[in-house]
């Protein structure tokens, strides 16, 4: 997992990322810099494989000559992690009747760090008023007077994880009342914990002078205030349900259905608003219900389509019950857009070869940086025989981890005490650049999101990961480096591209190739590819573990992705409730139980998982002159495949064939793989009881299939199980059993001779 320090490039003051992943000739991509030096200049190079020092695999890029180096000022961008809701200030407001809110809200992580709720106020709190939580985990009620701050405090914490029932009441002059009652709210489901909650006494005082309101500032969820315009402070940890706004004190006696109908109402905001069948049609959109529209704007991606104080664990899907879902979850560390200065742009001259590529930033002060963009093929067209998909769903979804750090599951995975190179230290150094979805926050809920929009650090020239010495978009240059040794030309995109275009992209080309690790497919991404064999497509399937994770675009973004975590093998569990995505309304968990297992289409499926150290290689199933056999002409040995970056062509993440989860009848199992040591684990959904007997070294179903599945129309897919596969293609400079197998098959595929020969008695009784 480590190597020497002068072996890793690290950015340093250094670092930027692109308005989009993959743009074609004639789009414009905008590149955002931060640095700490006076200036910085960019380089467009073309990248062919990454370092592998471990290895002895060297990084291998081109200058592109035809794009000029272009350099602009440092400029030093700090990132504003933090969701909340914005509605934008209305001077026309008049408070001269006070004001009252009433909302529901779920602390989730009350204590440590002061939290604000809702407010509306200056910066410096010399203006409007705030309703949070004290760092004891104490409701508080900020309100500045012409007299200074009036601060009221709850006698008791609240209690993490429980719904309450809030009003706030502010007077209008001096001597009038000011105060807030608090309630437990919340059905025994939606609750986390139903007794032992402390009551929390009625708070009230008399204001000392007149309020000083605050009409020009921004009415804030989850956020105080906003320091520089851009940076919340005081975020929220919690829930936050349907808040009501009256520009006018009313009494305490006065029901939800008087405020909303009040003549001075500000806002009545319905979180359950915008439900579709097909999710959210607006994820950001906040909506206001009142009479004046004073909508709000979700910045970061709180979460949505998460249970609120009515759920009543009877329906589990929100589309049929948002009145039970008309909640937003707000985190301190929810980052869907770093919020950058575009620095320059760049249009993709025409001409430029579809490939990866990637912007060089050098500084100067010595720093240096890579940001990747996929150059795609002009649209509408097809430049090569072949496409390769890069399975960019999955960078995201693995985007700056911070798993070896922060999770005890790396010592327990190592049986070691973790060794962490510098990437790992400069990636902890920088959480604000957003997490993975491999982790949680404070409070424990999974992140469920996740962003192009900020430096994706784990996809740079050295990335070293807990899972294996090569992983996602370096493991994949393996790829694109045998491709370009051995003379085999594709055509490059992204998940996106895919998502976007359907089966209409891939029929342009007679074989497409999938990444080494394609985990985290939408809906649109599966229907294409299937579409695309049984209409007599060519497809390889070069990874493990892949289309597992049920994965969904944000309708109004691409550049944002969702999951709900459950039912697979998995970094987190998605609250009871919640397995739903918010932005398609599809049920969250793993393909398979949507009735989709990668075994219908592509063979295998996932079956383990393990570190380098349980990797293996193969053993030949099927003869030369079966009507498979073709595909292991040149293959020297019958056992091959015991070797490469990551210890085996067989490893890391493996999958294999299983009819009751729909592998075809007429399925060749090529090969398959044997040695696994007890490093390489059954994954949890295949077995329902605990065993002893998880491990390689002596559980039959812990292995890898080399699979070919011929389909109708004259289609076909080849699927090699493993992620560690494209590992072993460098071995012997291109030359070893591994290249050579895929490289036969690369070549019939593309040339459309048949997918399988015609049994060895039939030819020869044609030559009769």
């Amino acid at each position: 997992m480590s190597s020497p320090d002068e072996e890793i490039l690290l950015p340093g003051g250094l670092m930027g990322y692109t308005s989009v992943v993959s743009a074609a000739p004639g789009d414009t991509v905008d590149l955002f810099v931060s640095t700490t030096s006076a200036r910085w200049t960019a380089e467009l190079v073309r990248l062919y494989a990454l370092e592998i020092p471990s290895a002895g695999v060297e990084r291998r890029e081109q200058r592109v000559e035809s794009v000029p180096a272009f350099t602009g000022p440092g400029l030093d961008q700090p990132s504003a992690a933090g969701s909340y809701v914005r509605v934008e200030p209305d001077d026309s407001v008049d408070h001269g009747a006070g004001l009252t809110l009433a909302l529901v809200l779920q602390p989730t992580l009350p204590g440590g760090d002061p939290q604000t709720v809702i407010a509306q106020r200056s910066d410096d709190g010399s203006a409007g008023w705030s309703f949070g939580i004290t760092a004891e985990g104490r409701a508080v009620l900020r309100v500045a007077t012409e007299a200074g701050q009036t601060e009221l405090v709850a006698d008791q914490p609240y209690t993490s994880g429980c719904w309450y029932s809030a009003r706030v009441v502010i007077g209008a002059i001096a001597g009038d009342s000011v105060g807030f009652s608090i309630e437990p709210t919340g059905t025994f489901e939606s609750n986390r914990v139903v007794t032992g909650i402390p009551a929390i006494a009625p708070m009230s005082g008399t204001l000392p002078a007149e309020p000083v309101w605050a009409p020009e500032h921004p009415l804030l969820w989850g956020a105080g205030w906003l320091a520089g315009g851009r940076f919340p402070q005081e975020s929220f940890e919690g829930r936050i349900e349907n808040p009501v706004l009256v520009a006018a004190a009313l009494p305490a006696s006065a029901g939800l259905a008087e405020l909303r109908a009040h003549p001075e109402l500000l806002g009545d905001w319905d979180l359950a608003h915008g439900i579709t069948r097909h999710g959210f049609a607006r994820p950001s959109h906040v909506h206001d219900a009142g009479p004046a529209g004073r909508h709000g704007v979700a910045v970061n991606h709180p979460t949505r389509a998460v249970i609120s104080s009515g759920w009543r664990g009877d329906t589990f899907d929100y589309r049929y019950v948002p009145d039970e879902y008309a909640a937003m979850h707000f985190h301190r560390t929810d980052m869907t857009d770093c919020g950058w200065e575009s620095q320059a742009s760049l249009t993709v001259p025409d001409g430029l070869p579809s490939g990866v590529y990637a912007f060089r930033l050098s500084d100067d002060d010595g720093h240096e940086d890579r940001v990747p963009l996929i150059v795609r093929p002009p649209v509408g067209t097809a430049t090569k025989p072949a496409l390769l998909v890069l399975p960019t769903n999955a960078y995201l979804a693995y985007a700056n981890d911070h798993v070896g750090v922060d999770s005890p599951r790396t010592q327990v995975w190592d049986q070691a005490v973790a060794v962490l190179d510098p990437w790992w230290l400069y990636r902890d150094s920088h959480r604000e650049l957003g997490l993975s979805m491999y982790e949680s926050h404070a409070d424990g809920h999974g992140v469920c999101y996740s962003s192009w929009r900020r430096p994706i650090l784990t996809m740079r020239a050295t990335v070293y990961n807990h899972d294996g010495p090569v992983w996602q978009f370096s493991s994949d240059l393996q790829l694109i480096d045998w491709l370009d040794g051995t003379g085999r030309e594709v055509d490059v995109v992204t998940d996106a591209d895919l998502h976007r275009e359907g089966v209409d992209l891939l029929k342009r080309y007679s074989t497409v190739m999938t990444g080494t690790h394609p985990e985290y497919p939408s809906r649109e991404i599966l229907e294409a590819y299937e579409a695309y064999v049984s209409d007599g497509g060519r497809l390889m399937y070069l990874g493990g573990n892949g289309m597992y994770w049920v994965t969904g675009f944000d309708p109004e973004d691409e550049q944002v992705i969702e999951i709900r975590r459950w039912g697979g093998t998995q970094a987190w569990l998605a609250p009871a409730g919640e397995y739903h995505l918010s932005f398609t309304g599809t049920q969250g968990g793993i393909w398979r139980f949507a009735g989709r297992p990668p075994q219908k289409s592509f063979g295998v499926g996932f079956v383990a998982a393990g570190k380098s150290t349980g990797s293996a290689g193969y053993r030949a199933l099927v003869d030369a002159d079966s009507p498979a056999g073709w595909v292991l002409k040149g293959v020297r040995s019958r056992d091959f495949g015991a070797y490469g970056s990551s210890g085996g062509a067989a490893g890391l993440e493996v999958d294999a064939v299983n009819p009751l989860h729909g592998t075809p009848d007429q399925t060749v199992v090529l090969a398959t793989s044997v040695g696994h040591t007890d490093d390489m684990l059954e994954a949890r959904e295949n077995f329902n009881m605990t065993s002893r007997v998880l491990g390689g070294a002596r559980n039959p179903k812990v292995h890898s299939d080399l699979v070919l599945v011929p389909r109708e129309n004259g289609g076909g897919v080849f699927s090699v199980g493993s992620i560690a596969f494209a590992g072993a293609l460098f071995v012997d400079d291109y030359t070893n059993d591994v290249s050579v197998l895929l490289g036969t098959v690369f070549d019939r595929f593309v040339t459309g001779e048949p997918v399988l020969d015609e049994p060895a008695g039939s030819r020869s009784a044609d030559a009769g």
